[in-house]
C-alpha cells in the first residue's frame, strides 16, 4: 500500500509519526511524508522520501515564518490555530499533495492531527485519511473547530469540494494516539474514533547515537535534562528559563545537560562547569532512559517520551497545549509545574529536589508508564491503518 503521512515543517509533529511511518515501512508499504520544502532534509535524514509541497518555512526558525502565518496580536488560542494550521497553509498544502498524486498515488493519508491539506487533498483523491494525535486532545475544542470551520471549507472549496457541514467528515477520520487514557482530562468527552496505543519515542535516524562525552551520565550520579523543545526556544521563552535552570542546578550534585534547539548557538548560554553540558540538540530517546527527572516546557512529545520511560518532570508552559498538559501532570502526581513569570533558579532548584528525593513522583510516573505498557502496540496500529487503507480499495 502506498501510504502518504503529512506533517508540519517542525519536529514536534514529525517525531510522532516517526514510529508508526516506520512499522508501516517495516510491514512492506511504500511510505512517503509530504511537508515543506524547507523540511524535506530532517525527513530523509530519518530514512523516509518525501515531497515538499506547500508553504517554504520552518517552524523552529522564526526568520522562515510567513507574515500570513502570523495571527494579528491580541488573537485568541482559537483565531491563532486557524491562522498558524488551517487559513494559510491548507489550500495549498492540499493542492501540493494533489499535484504530486499525479506521478505516485497514494492510497492513504495519514495526517498529524493539526495538518489539515492532507485531510483535504485525500478528499479531492478520494482515498481514505486517517490522523495521528500529536498534542492533547483537550487541545480540539468546540472553540478550535468552530474558528476552523470557515477556514477549512474555504479550502475544500477551492479544490472543488463541497463544504463539509460541521466538519462531519473531518472528525470522522479516525485518529490514533500513542498516549495512556488516563492523561487526557476525564472531562473532555473523546470522539468514538480515537484508538489508543502504547507510546513510542523515536526521534533519530538509524545513524544518530549518544555522544562519546555522554557515555558517563546518570551512572554515578542523578541526570537531569532540560529543553524548550525544537519551537518555543527563542529569546521569548530562553529567559529566564534556562538561565534560572543553569544557575539554580549548576552546583547541585548531579549532571545536567541542556539543549537549546537544532537553530539556537549553546555558547550564547556562556560556560557552565563540567557537571554541565548545553548542546543543540540530542535525540530524547537516547536520553531519556538515562534520566532521574526532566524539566521542560510540556510538550506533548517530551512528555510521553517521559512517560514512557516512567521519569518525574518539572513543567514551565509557555503556551499551546502545554498548560492542559501540565495539568496532567499535576493531577496524575507525575511531576511539578511552575508558571511561566515565577521562575527563578531558587524554585527551579527546589522542584528538581523534590523530584530526585521524594520516591512518589518516580512511583506515580512508573505507574503511567505501566498503564501505557498494557495499551496494543505498534503491530495492531499498523493493523488498524491497513484496515482503513483497505476500506478505501472497496
Amino acid at each position: 500500500m502506498r501510504i502518504l503521512f503529512t506533517t508540519h515543517p517542525a519536529y514536534g509533529h514529525f517525531h510522532p509519526l516517526l514510529a508508526l511511518a516506520s512499522a508501516a515501512r517495516d510491514a512492506g508499504h511504500d511510505v512517503r511524508f509530504a511537508t515543506s520544502p524547507r523540511f524535506m532534509p530532517v525527513v530523509e535524514a530519518a530514512g523516509f522520501p518525501s515531497i515538499g509541497v506547500g508553504l517554504d518555512w520552518l517552524e523552529a526558525d522564526k526568520s522562515t515564518v510567513p507574515d500570513e502565518l502570523k495571527p494579528a496580536p491580541g488573537s485568541t488560542l482559537e483565531q491563532y490555530f486557524a491562522q498558524q494550521f488551517v487559513t494559510a497553509p491548507a489550500e495549498r498544502f492540499a493542492r501540493g499533495v494533489v499535484d504530486h498524486a499525479a506521478t505516485w498515488r497514494p492510497e492513504l493519508v495519514v495526517r498529524e492531527r493539526t495538518e489539515f491539506g492532507g485531510s483535504i487533498a485525500g478528499a479531492a483523491l478520494d482515498i481514505p485519511v486517517a490522523a495521528v494525535q500529536v498534542a492533547s486532545p483537550s487541545l480540539m475544542t468546540p472553540a478550535v473547530l468552530d474558528a476552523i470551520e470557515g477556514p477549512y471549507n474555504r479550502a475544500r472549496t477551492g479544490l472543488g469540494l463541497a463544504p463539509d457541514e460541521d466538519l462531519d467528515e473531518l472528525q470522522s477520520h479516525v485518529v490514533l494516539s500513542f498516549a495512556p487514557h488516563s492523561l487526557h482530562d476525564p472531562l473532555i468527552d473523546l470522539p468514538p474514533s480515537f484508538v489508543s496505543f502504547q507510546p513510542v519515542a523515536l526521534d533519530r535516524s538509524a545513524s544518530d547515537t549518544l555522544p562519546a562525552w555522554a557515555d558517563p551520565l546518570g551512572r554515578t550520579r542523578p541526570l537531569v535534562y532540560a529543553t524548550l523543545g525544537t519551537v518555543f526556544n527563542n529569546p521569548d521563552y530562553e529567559l529566564p528559563f534556562f538561565p534560572s535552570v543553569l544557575a539554580g542546578l549548576r552546583d547541585e550534585p548531579l549532571d545536567l545537560v541542556v539543549t537549546v534547539g537544532p537553530n539556537v548557538d549553546p555558547t550564547r548560554l556562556g560556560p557552565q562547569p563540567a557537571n554541565v553540558s548545553v548542546v543543540s540538540y540530542i535525540p530524547q530517546s537516547l536520553l531519556f532512559p538515562r534520566c532521574a527527572a526532566i524539566v521542560c516546557h510540556g510538550g506533548f512529545g517530551t512528555m510521553l517520551a517521559a512517560i514512557e520511560r516512567g521519569v518525574p518532570l518539572l513543567v514551565v508552559p509557555f503556551g499551546a497545549d502545554q498548560p492542559i498538559n501540565a495539568r496532567s501532570i499535576e493531577r496524575l502526581g507525575i511531576g511539578l509545574v511552575i508558571d511561566e513569570d515565577e521562575v527563578t533558579p531558587e524554585r527551579i532548584r527546589d522542584a528538581v529536589s523534590r523530584l530526585l528525593n521524594e520516591p512518589a513522583w518516580r512511583r506515580n510516573a512508573e505507574a503511567i508508564r505501566d498503564e501505557a505498557a498494557m495499551l496494543p502496540g505498534m503491530d495492531q496500529a499498523v493493523d488498524l491503518i491497513e484496515q482503513i487503507g483497505r476500506r478505501g480499495r472497496g
